[in-house]
């Protein structure tokens, strides 16, 4: 590495800490650059906003997991979008909401919109994805509006799950917001229930717990 890249590794490194220990309303930029032990201009250079933090935070994260499910679905069986991304989502919510500290960081940039604003341009190409392989008749229009309905619903969920409004096992809940989101673009019920069971029994049969959001 070079020695920027090892001050923007030592900067990201601080940041992850902080928000970790104290919650992302709660950290200042001046916070992690201090605790990086760099001045505000050379950490500014390389992470303009905390939103960049955010950014880079679920990138890592979510890279994470695709490889974390790739690599044990080697040799598994041949799956589809749909089915992918229910097994992603398993391991992504078991992380965000087992550790109350994580729980609170995600509960905080979700009510700021810091994450969805990331995600929304992937998200919409892996539904794109789910009419392909259903061969779901959706018009353009309406598949804007359903992604834009899906994103609310997810948050509405996630924030309610944190806030303890709603009281079901992470496992529960991850099921219930993938399964909300395929009955929104149509997917048969028989093939939501068989794929829920699948991806349940996938996640229960392997280990995740290597993959971290923070620390």
């Amino acid at each position: 590495m070079t020695k920027g890249e090892m001050t923007k590794e030592r900067i990201f490194k601080s940041a992850k800490e902080l928000f970790y220990q104290q919650g992302y309303n709660a950290t200042t930029i001046q916070q992690i650059a201090d605790h990086s032990g760099t001045t505000l201009g050379s950490m500014t250079y390389h992470f303009t906003t905390k939103d960049t933090f955010v950014a880079k935070i679920f990138a890592d994260y979510f890279a994470s997991i695709s490889a974390a499910v790739k690599n044990n679905l080697f040799g598994y069986k041949p799956i589809n979008s749909f089915e992918q991304h229910f097994y992603l989502t398993m391991v992504w919510y078991n992380a965000l909401l087992t550790d109350p500290k994580v729980k609170n960081f995600y509960y905080e940039i979700t009510i700021s919109d810091s994450l969805y604003s990331y995600i929304f341009e992937d998200i919409n190409q892996v539904y794109h994805e789910f009419l392909k392989d259903y061969h779901l008749r959706i018009r353009p229009i309406e598949f804007d509006a359903l992604l834009i309905a899906d994103f609310g619903a997810r948050r509405t969920l996630a924030r309610y799950f944190c806030e303890g409004k709603i009281k079901m096992p992470v496992e529960d809940f991850s099921i219930l917001t993938i399964t909300n989101t395929a009955r929104c673009f149509g997917i048969p019920e028989k093939v939501i229930f068989k794929v829920s069971y699948e991806a349940l029994v996938f996640f229960r049969n392997h280990d995740f717990s290597q993959i971290k959001l923070l620390i």
